[in-house]
């Protein structure tokens, strides 16, 4: 046999042989799994005015110069994470409107500026005081005004501020 025969026959024994290793790494068993089913859902923050109550006389009615009288305001955590509450910030806090709110001796309305942590179901009761200045005068006789108060809530996990006192960010 001559060298150029044995050296063919070497190359084709050696590219056989990486074609069949070749083939053979393609003709190994695989599979693929799925794991599904894994659902990420987020929580939530919700609060709600659940219970107005009057502490005293309850004289927001029937209202005369020099009264002043406290009440309450009591806000529940009504969903799956806790939260901070609070009394937003001024100008947005308070919303009044009518004829007892104006003029040179209006019904004024004290701020609550504390900060609550509610977990889930929890309530806090928040308190408010009113005064309608003794000079108020007839002016105001038969006059009314209404007040809105705006809360605001953020989630507590992941922002509590260093002091375990409110959030980081209320935003």
């Amino acid at each position: 046999m001559s060298i150029k025969k044995k050296i063919g026959g070497a190359i084709m024994a050696t590219a056989l042989g990486a074609a069949l290793i070749g083939g053979g790494s393609y003709a190994l068993f695989t599979d693929t799994a799925v794991n599904a089913g894994n659902t990420f859902t987020t929580g939530g923050v919700t609060i709600d005015d659940v219970n107005t109550t009057f502490t005293a006389t309850q004289y927001f009615d029937n209202l005369a110069p020099g009264d002043s009288e406290s009440w309450t305001v009591t806000i529940k955590n009504t969903d799956t994470l806790g939260a901070w509450v609070k009394v937003a910030d001024l100008p947005d806090a308070y919303t009044t409107s009518g004829d007892l709110f104006g003029g040179t001796h209006p019904l004024t309305i004290s701020p609550n500026n504390e900060v609550f942590h509610l977990a889930p179901g929890e309530e806090v009761d928040f308190t408010f005081t009113y005064a309608f200045p003794l000079d108020a005068g007839n002016e105001y006789q038969g006059k009314s005004g209404t007040l809105d108060i705006k809360f605001v809530a953020v989630q507590s996990r992941n922002n509590t501020n260093s002091a375990n006192n409110g959030p980081e960010s209320w935003n």
